[in-house]
């Protein structure tokens, strides 16, 4: 007698330790986005967001994060920082792309933050969720934590829970968004059929 077993789903590996997972948006579509500071960590990243899209299918978009002082309103420093940004891109991504080209296509994309920002120790979550938005990454891989990060579960259990001081609001409700609101007779207006 032989028995057959049916294959399982692949169940997700954990991610080593030096490896921060982020998820930004609730939907099961989106790519993976790898961000790498040029550290010793970036090749854990690599290799965890390379495991994944082989696992699940999903692309890779790799991310370089570059430090700059801003904007220049002179063109010829404007063309020399872009350079700049793009040398800087390019030697961040070199050791890791191969990892991750075997698992399939990459994109890739930077990420400049302020010179105030040590890449090493932290990411700016809103920067770092703007370039999750604009690139459509669902799940992001970092070698750092991010800074003000707060899953999208927390916020949405923090939202349903209905408790205004546990987000911090502390103005008291209105009473006709509430739908609770009398007229100068007395008779309640109640949402829509109030006239």
């Amino acid at each position: 007698m032989t028995t057959i077993q049916a294959p399982q789903p692949a169940a997700p590996s954990p991610a080593p330790p030096e490896v921060h997972v982020h998820h930004f948006f609730l939907r099961a579509d989106g790519s993976v986005m790898a961000m790498f500071t040029g550290s010793r960590a970036d090749q854990a990243v690599a290799a965890h967001a390379a495991d994944l899209s082989a696992r699940t299918g999903r692309p890779v978009t790799a991310a370089a994060i570059v430090r700059t002082t801003g904007f220049s309103i002179n063109a010829l420093l404007h063309h020399a920082r872009a350079r700049r940004i793009q040398a800087e891109t390019d030697a961040i991504l070199a050791p890791v792309l191969p990892v991750i080209a075997r698992a399939g296509p990459v994109r890739t994309t930077t990420l400049v933050v302020p010179a105030r920002i040590n890449p090493y120790q932290a990411l700016p979550t809103d920067q770092v969720q703007r370039l999750a938005y604009r690139t459509g990454t669902d799940m992001v891989l970092s070698p750092v934590p991010l800074t003000g990060y707060t899953s999208p579960i927390t916020r949405r259990l923090r939202r349903s829970t209905g408790a205004p001081q546990q987000l911090g609001i502390h103005a008291m409700a209105d009473p006709w968004l509430l739908g609770d609101a009398e007229n100068a007779d007395g008779t309640g207006i109640h949402g829509a059929d109030a006239h």
